[in-house]
């Protein structure tokens, strides 16, 4: 007995215009959120050292210290989540104008067009573009 399994049609270019569009604007509010856990994750890391730094127990005072180091790491983990960000939007929108381009001449949705070259533009104004490097 053989067992046959239907395979999905291949996404159509409406639908890959639309996945594609989704992604880059993702990615532009995933690197948003980046950015502003920074400046979240420096003000913490401040907070940590004042603590450390006016706390007269020595014990606590360790904690403390043990607490500003582990602080410190996240934010410099996140710090270098936003170029790895900036690389994945680089890449989606490259993507995507590449895909506008090839449709250009017969897209049957100018909304999805518009929201393409939207999300193209959004991008831009965050990363600049890899032809521009």
């Amino acid at each position: 007995m053989v067992i046959t399994t239907k395979r999905a049609p291949a996404p159509t270019a409406q639908t890959q215009l639309k996945i594609k569009t989704g992604a880059v604007n993702r990615l532009v509010k995933e690197r948003e959120i980046y950015v502003k856990e920074i400046a979240d994750q420096q003000v913490r890391v401040e907070e940590y050292h004042q603590r450390a730094v006016n706390e007269t127990d020595a014990n606590k005072r360790k904690t403390y210290d043990a607490d500003l180091r582990k602080q410190n790491e996240v934010l410099e983990e996140t710090v270098q989540m936003v170029p790895h960000m900036e690389r994945r939007i680089r890449d989606a929108m490259q993507d995507l104008e590449n895909l506008v381009l090839a449709m250009k001449d017969n897209i049957e949705d100018v909304g999805a067009l518009a929201s393409a070259q939207e999300a193209i533009a959004a991008a831009g104004n965050v990363v600049p573009s890899s032809k521009a490097m």
